[in-house]
């Protein structure tokens, strides 16, 4: 047989053992989880009552109104009690890291003509790169020389309307 001493050493060592448990923690600390908790228990434990009192258990279930909400109470305050001892793991730093990461590939992009130029052929294809030779003579002496006379516009003209009649000639024989 263990001694009292030894028996109260083991009941500490458990006791450390479950307050280390942060779930545990979170149901001593916090009063809305014990009374939640509280609510769940009361609830479950009227609604068994309730069953065990009735003559045929299968029809207390589907006629008995006060254990329907026995029931429905009971499971409402199980999962909010559930729900509010184990939080969702909020990743916010997934979050931070992935708008600090984009920050800087626009900054780095801003900032760097080379990776900018880098960026814009991954995108767009890789530019073409050439030298313009110029086909043609430099102009004249002057730009009067260039420009064409009233006469030959004239000529232009006359000759542009004669081509036109031509081919309304043709096009009348055609038909």
């Amino acid at each position: 047989m263990a001694s009292a001493s030894e028996r109260a050493a083991s009941a500490a060592s458990a006791a450390q053992d479950l307050l280390g448990n942060p779930y545990i923690r979170r149901v001593v600390e916090d009063p809305e989880i014990r009374d939640n908790a509280r609510v769940a228990y009361a609830a479950a434990r009227e609604a068994i009552e309730r069953i065990s009192n009735s003559d045929n258990p299968a029809s207390a279930l589907l006629d008995d109104r006060k254990l329907q909400r026995s029931i429905k109470r009971a499971g409402e305050a199980a999962l909010e009690t559930r729900a509010l001892i184990i939080e969702p793991r909020r990743s916010h730093h997934i979050v931070r890291n992935i708008v600090i990461i984009g920050a800087g590939a626009v900054l780095a992009i801003a900032l760097s003509e080379t990776l900018r130029n880098k960026v814009l052929d991954l995108l767009f294809g890789a530019e073409e790169e050439f030298d313009y030779v110029p086909t043609t003579a430099p102009p004249a002496a002057s730009a009067k020389a260039d420009a064409p006379s009233t006469a030959d516009v004239a000529a232009t003209n006359g000759k542009a309307d004669t081509a036109e009649a031509d081919i309304d000639e043709a096009a009348v024989e055609s038909e």
